[in-house]
């Protein structure tokens, strides 16, 4: 078999299998995710506390089902500081605020943040009980709040990769 062929049918095989569309948590169940026809929908904002002095990073996916780009101007999460974006550029992290990040999220596009090239990084300052929330302002004015998932230093965040483990 050729190796064209071989990839055809690969492909056809992970088309037609509704599994390799489904997120998939870290212990391989499938994450729910409604279908939106438009609008903004935060998928996950998963914070991974950090260990003795260190920031925590928060992690966000944002899914832009409409018909224009948006951009976030300002991200806020109960108990921590205002948030920085660290961005990976050439090797090496830069460190921006959110404004000057210039996070633009294009239309039918999805904002998906991972270690190795783009997260926010945020003190701790308060010991905030129970559910904590996160709000994130678009620049058409709208505002989004959602719950956060609080992991350990060192805990796993939630996969977003459908159909496939989390390779971070």
């Amino acid at each position: 078999m050729s190796n064209q062929a071989c990839l055809l049918s690969l492909l056809g095989f992970i088309t037609a299998t509704p599994a390799a569309a489904a997120p998939m948590s870290p212990t391989g169940g499938i994450v729910p995710h409604e279908a939106i026809l438009s609008g903004l929908s935060v998928e996950h904002v998963d914070i991974v506390a950090g260990a003795k002095g260190v920031p925590a990073r928060a992690y966000l996916t944002i899914y832009n089902a409409d018909t224009v780009d948006k951009r976030i101007m300002a991200i806020s999460a109960d108990g921590f500081s205002t948030p920085v974006v660290k961005r990976r550029d050439s090797g090496v992290y830069e460190t921006l605020t959110v404004a000057d990040a210039f996070l633009v999220i294009p239309r039918q596009a999805e904002l998906f943040m991972a270690t190795d090239s783009l997260f926010l990084e945020m003190d701790e300052t308060l010991d905030v009980a129970g559910e904590r929330m996160m709000s994130i302002t678009f620049d058409d004015g709208n505002i989004l709040t959602v719950p956060v998932t609080l992991h350990p230093p060192g805990g796993v965040r939630t996969s977003h990769h459908h159909g496939i483990g989390d390779f971070e």
